[in-house]
C-alpha cells in the first residue's frame, strides 16, 4: 500500500473515530440511540427536587419532547444536582442513573423507561408501595407511628396511638390521635394537620394547605395517653418484668373495687345480665374486640369523625374496666371464703385477687384476663351499664 493511500485511510479513521467512540459509549450507557450533534449544553441548578424535575429541565433546555413511562417510585426519587454547561448526554446519563432508568432517543423524542434489571431486583414491599402511591391510598395504623417517606404519595395519613411524620405528599389530612404530626422540609399536606394529645410541627420548607389543629392541655394529653395505652398493640400485652405485671394488676384491682363502691347498682345489673345471657354477652364481647378497629377507621376517614375517636377509646376502656369488675364480682361470689359477711365490694376484691394471680402468668394470664373482661364488657354494653333487665331464655 502506497504512502498516499495510508494517509487517506488514516484521515478517514480520524474522522470516523469520534462517532464510533460515541456509539460505543451510547451502547454501554443508559441511552439507546444518538443525540443530535448540535444539542446545546445543559445547566441544572436543583438543590431540592426529583428525578422527573431534572428530566423536565433537561428537555426544556434541549428542546426534546419527553415521554416518561417509568413508575413513580423511580421518577419521584429525591435528586439534588448542579451542573453548568455540560454536554446533554453526560447530564442525561447522570439523571437516568439516579433513577435507575433507561432512555431512547429517536426523531426528537426522548423516551424514558424503567431499568428492567433494577426493577426486577426491587423488593415486594417497594413494588407494593409504588402501586399504592400511584393509585392513592389511605394509610391508617394503630398502636404505632406512621411515616410517609419522601417521594411517597398517599391520600390520608392517620395514626391512632402514635405520631405521624410526613416527608412526602399527603393529598388530604394528616391526623395523629395520641401523638404529634411532624412535617419535614419538602413535605406537602393538602388538607389539615390534626394532633390530639400532641403538637403539629410545620418547619420552613414544608407546605400545609389546610388548618393546623393541635389539641394539647391536660385533658387532650390524658386522652392521648389513654389512646396509646388502649391501642398499643402487642405492647399492651407485653410482659417485661414481674414487678410491672404486678403493679398493673394491682391498679386494675383497685379500679374494680372503686367501681363496685361507686356503681353497685350498675355492677349488679351487669352481673345479672351476664348470668342470664352468657352467650349473647360473649357475642357482644367479640363484637367489641373485632369492631373497634373498623369503627376507628370509619371515624378517621372524615374530619368530623376524628374528634370522636378519643371518645370511642374512652368507651372501650370503660367497658373493659366494668367488664373486669363484673367478672371479679361473679368469681368472688363463688370463692368459699367469708360468705356470711359477703358484700359486693368484698366479692369484687376476692374475685379480683384471683384474677390478679392468674394474670401474673405470662401471656396465658393476660389472655384469660382479656377473655373474661371482653365477655363481661359485652354484657355491659348490651345491658347499657346494667339498665336493661335480662330475661332468662
Amino acid at each position: 500500500m502506497s504512502a498516499a493511500r495510508l494517509i487517506v485511510v488514516f484521515a478517514v479513521a480520524l474522522v470516523l473515530l469520534p462517532g464510533v467512540a460515541g456509539a460505543a459509549a451510547t451502547e454501554g450507557g443508559r441511552l439507546t440511540g444518538r443525540l443530535p450533534d448540535r444539542v446545546p449544553a445543559v445547566s441544572i441548578d436543583q438543590p431540592r427536587g426529583t428525578v422527573l424535575d431534572a428530566l423536565n429541565t433537561l428537555a426544556k433546555q434541549t428542546g426534546f419532547s419527553l415521554v416518561v413511562t417509568a413508575p413513580e417510585s423511580a421518577t419521584a426519587r429525591p435528586l439534588a444536582i448542579q451542573v453548568s454547561k455540560r454536554p446533554a448526554g453526560e447530564v442525561l446519563d447522570l439523571v437516568l442513573e439516579a433513577g435507575s432508568l433507561r432512555a431512547s432517543f429517536d426523531n426528537g423524542v426522548l423516551r424514558v423507561r424503567p431499568d428492567a434489571p433494577a426493577m426486577s431486583s426491587d423488593s415486594w414491599r417497594e413494588r407494593r408501595r409504588e402501586r399504592r402511591g400511584r393509585h392513592g391510598s389511605e394509610r391508617v395504623v394503630f398502636g404505632r407511628s406512621l411515616s410517609v417517606d419522601a417521594g411517597e404519595t398517599v391520600d390520608k395519613a392517620v395514626a391512632i396511638g402514635g405520631s405521624v411524620t410526613v416527608a412526602g405528599h399527603v393529598r388530604s389530612d394528616a391526623v395523629a390521635v395520641g401523638g404529634s404530626v411532624t412535617l419535614l422540609p419538602g413535605a406537602h399536606v393538602e388538607g389539615d394537620a390534626v394532633a390530639i394529645g400532641g403538637t403539629v410541627s410545620v418547619p420552613e420548607g414544608a407546605t400545609l394547605d389546610g388548618d393546623n389543629v393541635s389539641l394539647g392541655g391536660a385533658i387532650p394529653t390524658t386522652v392521648g395517653s389513654m389512646t396509646r395505652w388502649a391501642v398499643g398493640g402487642p405492647r399492651m400485652f407485653s410482659m417485661f418484668s414481674f414487678g410491672s405485671r404486678l403493679m398493673r394488676a394491682l391498679l386494675l384491682l383497685v379500679v374494680a373495687v372503686l367501681i363496685a363502691g361507686a356503681f353497685p347498682g350498675a355492677l349488679t345489673g351487669i352481673g345479672t345480665y351476664l348470668v342470664h345471657r352468657p352467650g349473647l354477652s360473649a357475642l357482644g364481647g367479640v363484637a367489641i374486640v373485632l369492631g373497634f378497629v373498623p369503627l376507628c377507621v370509619l371515624l378517621a376517614v372524615t374530619i368530623i369523625g376524628i374528634p370522636l375517636i378519643p371518645l370511642a377509646v374512652m368507651l372501650l376502656i370503660t367497658l373493659f374496666l366494668f367488664g373486669f369488675a363484673a367478672s371479679a364480682a361473679w368469681l368472688g361470689e363463688r370463692v368459699p371464703v367469708g360468705q356470711e359477711s359477703r358484700t359486693l365490694v368484698k366479692s369484687v376484691a376476692w374475685g379480683g385477687a384471683v384474677l390478679v394471680v392468674v394474670g401474673l402468668v405470662p401471656w396465658i394470664g393476660t389472655a384469660v384476663l382479656i377473655l373474661a373482661s371482653a365477655i363481661s364488657a359485652g354484657a355491659t354494653l348490651l345491658s347499657r351499664f346494667g339498665r336493661t333487665v335480662a330475661v332468662a331464655v
